[in-house]
Order: structure tokens, then C-alpha cells, then sequence
């Protein structure tokens, strides 16, 4: 592409010598304007930047001077180079502290002109050049100050705690989420030593990547709230030059509190599991010794009672497997339902029936009060839930006590209460109710047998469903466990019809 002609503005009143120098200039290449007088070159002088400015220095309606002056104003830069026929030193001097390039006495010749054109425009040539530097230079510090504040927001939004050391165990960078993670309340500073700020066990870490040479990363558990009440894990890597020396580190800072309190809670289900399973396996392992050492003499019915033992324990066995077994398949969401709509009472009724000979046997008095409400569920999974509640109910309870079972709608929810009059719970085992294994232990519970598990899945059932279950519990007085499950959309029909029967 053809290089821009540089641009020149004459000031001169004198006719001829603005247009003697005009062609002269124009002859050189360059794009000449002018101006009759110094308003008119301030006015042009101003409006736009030239490269070079030729400035009469008397002029009738504004003196030279003023006209540079306002020039310089405009663009400090300018190569403005004073002519005149009237030179001296003290107008020499006022014009070169105003900022002139040059000054020229009247007349000269074409060479003279040129010789000071060719100087002037390698000048405006060399601060085009370092203007165009400094413009380049500004431009990289903004993209550098945009790219660096992208950075600054990315860091800050992450999650996980970024801190950058470098070789001299100083801070470089770090985002509030490295000191949220650690829980450093102090102020820290890009400066500060490691030792101020960070955990010991950190700063080990730190300081065996920086010694090594080939060491790639680390990776360490770190409790700030023991025991397991918050962990983090500090994975620290070096930062290496191109010619492999260390020259800082990298420590993400991630939290795995929730991941230690599963890992907790598993080893914690496998111990309560294990014993769980070993009771009755170790009870039915020595009733069988016994049988085949013959040592309980020769009584027929010693050995029948010791069979049903056996039996017994072996039945808590197969309960026990398979309330794990339905947890781990509600669990791993691997339970195949077969939704379909009933009648809620009548199940109910059928469940209670169920339980009639135990219910007669401890000469325990029932009462119904079941409204013919319908819901959506896999029946055989709504029974197992009040097979449970009601087998509580009974097995808990004291001889010659009540259940009452109440089915009432509450809203869009079908609401099941059912009441009994027997041991109770204290507050502390209400809390624990829902844990695995957990069954309360005194003085009343101590025949009583069960798995610890059954109120779990009940639980997941009620959860499956969307719905809600809540205990009121009084120790010796009884409990009422209520559960709610979402309303069948044909419920309003199909209760019509109950109500008509």
C-alpha cells in the first residue's frame, strides 16, 4: 500500500512566499495547506494534526508566536518551524522556549528548505515512531490488565483453594477459597512467608517439593476440625522452568469432609453389620454342637427346644439379610415397582389381620377408624412399610394395651396414625430411631428381638413415595407413628364409592 504523503501547513500573509513555498514542498512529495494569516492557521493548525508546521512569525491579525503557541497547546509534539523577515536573537529565543523546531530568517533558498524539511520530517518520523510504541505498549498493559482480571475472577469463583508459593516460600496468589477451606481468619498478604499463614502439615509439604528435584506432586489429608468434623485434601505440584528447575508451587485445596464422613459411616455399617450377622450365626453354631456332642442327655424335648432355637435365630438371620438387602436395592435405586391404585383402608385391615393371632394372644384391644382413601404405590411395598410400624406396635407394647390405626385425608396426602401403648422412647432414642441397627436397650426391650434395620426401610419407603413420616413418643406411655403418602388422582371417585358401600 503507497505510503500517506506527509501533510504541511504554510502560515504566511505574504502571498508569495506561501505559494513559493507551497510548490517547492508539493515537489517533495508532500501534501501542502495554507493559511493567510495566523487566525486562519490557528483555526487549520488545530483541526487536525500535521506533520509539519511553517509559522510566519509577523503576521498583521495574530503574531506568529500566539499562532505557536496554541499550536503547541494543541499538540505538544508538533514540529513547528518559525520563518520571518524581521529575525533576531530575543524573537529566536521566545520562539525556541514556545517549543520551535527551527527558525529561518527570510529569505532562503530551495535547498536551505529542503535540507530543513528533510531533517524535520526523519524527526516527526522518529515520534510517530515512539508514539506508535507507547500506543502498542499501552494496548499490551490493557490486554494484560483484562487477561489478568479474567484470571483474578476465574480463581475466585472456583470452588476448590488455589495458592501459588514461589521458590522463596513467599505467597504469590491465593482465592478466598483457600482461606475459607483452612479456615485462616488472619489477613494475609501476596508477600507473606508460609509460616505466618498456612498449617505445618502444609507447609512440610511445601518444603519437601521445593527440595526435591524430581518429586512431580503431593497429595496429604488435612483435618482442620478433628476428628472428621472438616478435611481437606492439599494436592501440591511444582512449577518448573523450561530447564526443569523448581521455581514455585501449586497447592490446590479441595474439601472431602463430606467423602471422610461416608467413608466413616461405611466402615462403621460394616462393623455393625458383621456383628449384626456373627449373634445369631454363633447362637445357632453352638445350639448345633450341643445337638450333635448329644450332651443335653436324652430328653426329646431338649433337643426339639434347642432345634426351635435354632430355628429362631436362624429366621432373625433371614430378616436381617434381607432388610440389607432391600436397603442397598432402595439405594442403588435397583427396586422394580408395580404402581397401581388401591385402597389404603384396605390394606390396612388386611395388615392388622395379619397380626390378629399375635394382637389376641398379648390380649391387646385394636381400633379402626379407616376412611376408604386410594393411592398410587407398589402395594406390596406400602405393606411391607405398615407391616413394619404395626409390628411394632405389638412387639412393643405391654400386655393387655391398645393400638389405635386412624386413616384420614390431609389435604392431597392419605394421613396413617397409628397409636400404641407401650414402651415408649426416651428422647435421645427418638433421635437415634432412623440409624442402622439401632434398637433402644433397657429393661423392657431386652426380649424383644429385631434387626435394627426395619424403621430404615420404612423411612426409604416413605421417601420413595414423596412422603412424610413423623414419631411422637413418650417413654412407658407409647408411641404414634404417622405417615403420609400422596393422594391416587382417582381417590375422589373411588372414595365416593367407599362412602356409598
Amino acid at each position: 500500500m503507497e505510503a500517506e504523503a506527509s501533510k504541511v501547513l504554510v502560515i504566511d500573509d505574504e502571498y508569495g512566499m506561501r505559494e513559493g513555498m507551497r510548490r517547492l514542498l508539493e515537489l517533495q512529495g508532500l501534501h501542502v495547506d495554507t493559511a493567510s494569516g495566523g487566525v486562519e492557521g490557528v483555526e487549520k493548525g488545530v483541526a487536525q494534526e500535521y506533520d509539519l508546521y511553517f509559522i510566519d512569525l509577523k503576521m498583521p491579525d495574530l503574531d506568529g508566536a500566539e499562532v505557536l503557541r496554541s499550536i503547541k497547546l494543541a499538540y505538544p509534539e508538533a514540529i513547528c518551524i518559525v520563518v520571518t523577515a524581521f529575525a533576531s536573537i530575543d524573537s529566536a529565543v521566545t520562539t525556541t522556549q514556545l517549543g520551535a523546531y527551527r527558525y529561518i530568517p527570510k529569505p532562503f533558498d530551495p535547498d536551505e528548505l529542503n535540507s530543513i524539511v528533510k531533517s524535520a520530517l526523519e524527526r516527526r518520523a522518529l515520534i510517530l515512531e515512539k508514539r506508535k510504541l507507547q500506543e502498542e505498549r499501552q494496548r499490551r498493559l490493557l490486554e494484560l490488565s483484562q487477561e489478568q482480571s479474567r484470571l483474578r475472577t476465574v480463581i475466585g469463583a472456583l470452588d476448590d483453594g488455589i495458592l501459588v508459593i514461589n521458590q522463596q516460600e513467599e505467597i504469590v496468589l491465593f482465592n478466598a477459597a483457600f482461606l475459607s477451606l483452612l479456615e485462616i481468619k488472619q489477613e494475609v498478604h501476596v508477600g507473606d512467608g508460609i509460616d505466618k499463614v498456612l498449617p505445618q502439615e502444609i507447609c512440610r509439604q511445601i518444603r519437601e517439593i521445593l527440595a526435591a528435584k524430581d518429586l512431580r506432586a503431593i497429595k496429604q489429608e488435612v483435618v482442620v476440625r478433628p476428628p472428621a468434623e472438616k478435611v481437606v485434601m492439599a494436592n501440591t505440584t511444582p512449577i518448573r522452568d523450561p530447564a526443569g528447575e523448581t521455581i514455585g508451587l501449586i497447592s490446590v485445596i479441595r474439601d472431602i469432609t463430606e467423602l471422610k464422613k461416608i467413608d466413616i459411616m461405611r466402615s462403621q455399617f460394616v462393623n455393625m453389620a458383621a456383628h449384626e450377622l456373627k449373634a445369631p450365626l454363633t447362637a445357632v453354631q453352638g445350639y448345633l454342637e450341643l445337638l450333635l456332642d448329644k450332651s443335653l442327655g436324652d430328653s426329646p424335648e431338649l433337643y426339639e427346644q434347642y432345634l426351635r432355637r435354632s430355628l429362631e435365630r436362624t429366621r432373625e438371620l433371614v430378616n436381617l439379610i434381607n432388610d440389607l438387602l432391600n436397603i442397598s436395592r432402595m439405594e442403588a435405586g435397583k427396586i422394580r415397582r408395580e404402581i397401581q391404585t388401591f385402597r389404603l383402608d384396605e390394606l390396612l385391615r388386611d395388615r392388622l389381620e395379619y397380626f390378629r393371632e399375635e394382637i389376641e394372644r398379648r390380649s391387646i384391644t385394636v381400633t379402626q377408624d379407616l376412611q376408604p382413601i386410594a393411592i398410587d404405590a407398589d402395594r406390596e411395598e406400602i405393606a411391607r412399610l405398615f407391616n413394619q410400624l404395626l409390628s411394632n406396635a405389638v412387639k412393643y407394647n405391654r400386655q393387655g394395651g391398645s393400638i389405635t390405626v386412624t386413616l384420614q385425608r390431609s389435604g392431597n396426602y392419605a394421613r396413617v396414625a397409628i397409636r400404641d401403648t407401650g414402651i415408649g422412647m426416651t428422647p435421645e432414642e427418638k433421635s437415634r430411631l432412623f440409624e442402622e441397627f439401632f434398637r433402644a436397650k433397657n429393661e423392657f426391650t431386652r426380649n424383644i428381638t429385631g434387626t435394627g434395620l426395619g424403621l430404615i426401610v420404612v423411612k426409604k419407603i416413605v421417601d420413595a413415595y414423596a412422603g412424610m413420616i413423623e414419631v411422637e413418643s413418650e417413654f412407658q406411655v407409647g408411641s404414634t407413628f404417622t405417615v403420609l403418602l400422596p393422594l391416587s388422582q382417582q381417590n375422589e371417585t373411588i372414595q365416593e364409592q367407599g362412602n356409598r358401600a
